[in-house]
């Protein structure tokens, strides 16, 4: 991600607050918020580099200037990022590796929330989301100690992912946690 994140981003993480998309996908709930949210900067980062590309044109076609997405995979993508310049990290719908002996590839472990906290400026937040409920307990549990849960809505009009539509058509509710650091 070095040559990525140099090139890429600039002076893009300290323009304006920045909101991260990790997994974004192909960039549906990325680039509907930047459109939403002209003056915050949102950055998806994604392990695909076909998402990446196609994300990132999409972004230019629509004039989101305020919109970025770059290649990367786990806590090694949050490494190259200055401690305290984002604003709101969000993790929607990780893939859950639901075997137990495929739990190792999860995202969300402790190493990756060490790296989530270290990003995240003062005022900072962490939303989650997934429609897995046994990755989603194994999320709340990791996030019990140095972590307080705050409302979800915290007023800003907002979008939903590809994947959240998916499941709320199936009459699915997804299980979602809004976190700020501290005791």
């Amino acid at each position: 991600m070095k040559k990525d994140s140099e090139e890429v981003l600039g002076g893009f993480v300290a323009a304006a607050p920045l909101e991260i998309d990790f997994g974004c996908h192909r960039g549906a709930f990325l680039l509907g918020m930047a459109a939403l949210h002209s003056g915050v900067n949102f950055l998806g980062i994604e392990k695909q580099i076909d998402r990446v590309e196609k994300c990132n044109a999409r972004a230019v076609r629509l004039g989101l200037t305020n919109a970025r997405a770059i290649q990367g995979l786990g806590v090694e993508a949050l490494q190259e990022l200055p401690t305290g310049c984002v604003s709101v990290f969000h993790l929607y719908f990780p893939d859950p590796w639901p075997k137990r002996r495929h739990a190792s590839r999860r995202v969300f472990q402790k190493s990756f929330l060490a790296e989530i906290r270290r990003v995240l400026g003062q005022d900072g937040s962490l939303r989650l989301m997934t429609d897995d409920e046994p990755y989603f307990l194994e999320m709340c549990d990791l996030t019990s100690v140095g972590w307080r849960e705050i409302p979800w809505d915290d007023g800003r009009e907002t979008v939903q992912t590809a994947f959240e539509i998916t499941f709320r058509k199936l009459g699915q509710t997804p299980f979602q946690a809004a976190l700020v650091p501290g005791a």
